[in-house]
């Protein structure tokens, strides 16, 4: 693919310029498909496991098996990503992805699935899983000019908001209708869709120039190395890892809150699930309104203006006596969310040397996460004292985020 030219690059494109351009909206097909695959996958996996072997533990080791082997591996997934391209990492995860779930099927339906053969599979599933998370935003850069990175950013995590609200409701809905075996088979089908659209992908866009192949592993420590070593990627870590706390403690707040608000015997996980769709559909228009308005070099102002904001719609907005506060402080929580997500990963694509983007990108996922449980971990210990507290705590690791981004990240 011959790169865009300087003006070209630099020309303002609206969100239909953006789809049209080549292989985007493959691209982005390909995305949804997979990341609604892996949202259903959870799901249904929790529910089969509850169905078939009557076992809440399994079905917390279930979820375990699915997610922690990625977490671990994701420097080196990252150094095979920059190894043998976005691309063919995206489908060999895909592919894998297919054909894992399958065996999870054919096992069933034949009657030979055992609790240790499912966790198996599941983590082995969970190995190759950083390859999508990090190719797919490492592919965007090479099909777009770098002035609609910001929409095609945009774009990419609106569609993971939907995803986040209408994945469990899919897999819910499938599982009531055709039952679990069939439930897990569409996913599977799902994710042969997804390797089948990068598929039929135009070219592969502009591979970044390689240097001396070395040891995985020693590649692998370069992309920490350089990760920590790059003072904006470490300020994003620090601040995106403060605000994955905030998070973290609304998730347990929350339902809690709620709870407190409606009374015990109140329809409270409706009520929670109905708050936290609110927010999803909320992170999808703000991530577009950000991508619209953003350019180049305001990435850090809107890290900061959106967490300090957040903070506010945190305490005092949401933690007031009402539920319908709460949901106008969470809708804010939401939008904003949108936004902090847009500027986080735009930013860190320009201050990324591209041939150092797939092992950033992945391992700038995981460590980016790592504030999330430590947050749901904290928020119980909180909220079990307080749920104003645990809102005032949330309220206040998000300004810690923002002085994170101040502090630490380069103007």
């Amino acid at each position: 693919m011959t790169p865009p030219s300087l003006d070209a690059a630099d020309r303002p494109m609206t969100y239909r310029q953006v789809l049209a351009t080549r292989n985007v909206a493959q691209l982005l097909l390909s995305a949804s498909l997979s990341r609604l695959a892996s949202e259903m996958l959870l799901f249904a996996v929790v529910l089969y496991v509850l169905a078939e072997f009557r076992s809440p533990v399994l079905a917390g080791l279930s979820g375990f098996f699915l997610t922690l082997p990625g977490f671990l591996v994701s420097p080196v997934a990252g150094a095979v990503l920059d190894r043998v391209g976005a691309v063919r990492a995206v489908i060999l995860d895909t592919v894998i992805s297919a054909l894992l779930i399958g065996l999870v099927v054919f096992a069933s339906v034949g009657g030979g699935l055992t609790p240790v053969l499912l966790l198996t599979v599941l983590g082995l599933y969970s190995l190759t899983s950083p390859l999508s998370a990090g190719g797919i935003r490492t592919l965007f850069p090479r099909f777009v000019p770098r002035a609609a990175y910001d929409k095609a950013n945009a774009l990419d995590l609106s569609t993971y908001s939907v995803i986040d609200v209408v994945g469990p409701l899919v897999a819910g809905t499938l599982f009531a209708l055709v039952g679990p075996d069939a439930t897990l088979g569409i996913v599977a089908g799902m994710f042969a869709m997804a390797a089948l659209s990068l598929l039929l992908l135009r070219g592969s866009g502009a591979e970044p120039e390689r240097g001396e192949r070395k040891h995985l592993l020693r590649e692998a420590w370069e992309g920490i190395t350089y990760l920590f070593g790059n003072r904006t990627l470490r300020g994003l870590a620090v601040s995106y890892s403060c605000y994955q706390v905030a998070f973290g403690i609304l998730v347990v707040a929350v339902p809690v809150t709620v709870a407190e608000r409606i009374g015990g015997t109140g329809p409270t996980e409706q009520v929670a699930g109905l708050l936290w769709s609110v927010v999803g559909v909320c992170g999808a228009v703000g991530a577009l309104v950000a991508g619209k308005v953003l350019r180049a070099g305001g990435e850090r102002a809107l890290l900061i203006g959106a967490t300090v904001l957040s903070a506010v719609a945190i305490f005092p907005v949401s933690a007031v006596a009402s539920l319908v506060m709460l949901a106008v402080g969470l809708a804010f929580v939401g939008l904003l969310e949108g936004a902090l997500n847009v500027s986080v990963l735009s930013l860190r694509q320009r201050r990324t040397e591209p041939r150092w983007l797939g092992r950033v990108m992945t391992v700038s996922i995981s460590v980016n996460l790592i504030g999330f449980p430590i947050g749901t971990a904290l928020g119980g210990l909180v909220v079990a004292q307080s749920t104003t507290a645990a809102f005032v705590a949330a309220a206040g690791f998000a300004v810690l985020a923002a002085a994170g981004g101040a502090l630490v990240i380069p103007a």
